[in-house]
């Protein structure tokens, strides 16, 4: 006597070549680079808009340069849930800019180079883990 219902029509194996049609929700160490780079150009923009308020022109010009990774990094942070091609790689290769940014900065004496650091080392180490590179590498869907 046969069951009432298959539970696996095809088998067992046939839902695993379906499994990228399902959602996935964005890991936690997308999100938090997500974050960090939304975090980092906000307070960029914030201390420019600042300086711009109280005349410093020169440090307001200073502030965006050193705040332009984190800014690009906001676009590229918008296309995460999304998978866009290249965002990734873009992501870290900001980060790493940021990092650099940051030695520059610290250099001339300027602490807020020791947050720039940090927050460049962070998102390059969570965007390099194997369940951020899943996320980047599963198919688009429509």
């Amino acid at each position: 006597m046969q069951p009432p219902y298959q539970p696996y029509p095809n088998g067992p194996g046939a839902l695993r070549e379906y499994h990228h049609l399902q959602p996935m929700a964005m890991p936690g160490q997308v999100r938090a680079a997500q974050v960090l780079f939304f975090v980092m150009g906000g307070f960029g923009l914030l201390a420019m808009v600042l300086a711009i308020v109280r005349g410093h022109a020169e440090a307001a010009g200073s502030i965006s340069v050193t705040s332009l990774p984190a800014f690009i990094g906001l676009f590229c942070a918008l296309r995460f849930p999304k998978r866009k091609p290249n965002s990734r790689g873009t992501a870290i290769f900001l980060a790493s800019l940021m990092l650099f940014i940051g030695f520059g900065t610290m250099g001339q004496g300027q602490p807020v180079g020791l947050v720039l650091c940090a927050a460049g080392v962070t998102i390059v180490i969570l965007l390099s883990q194997r369940r951020s590179g899943h996320w980047f590498r599963r198919p688009v869907r429509p």
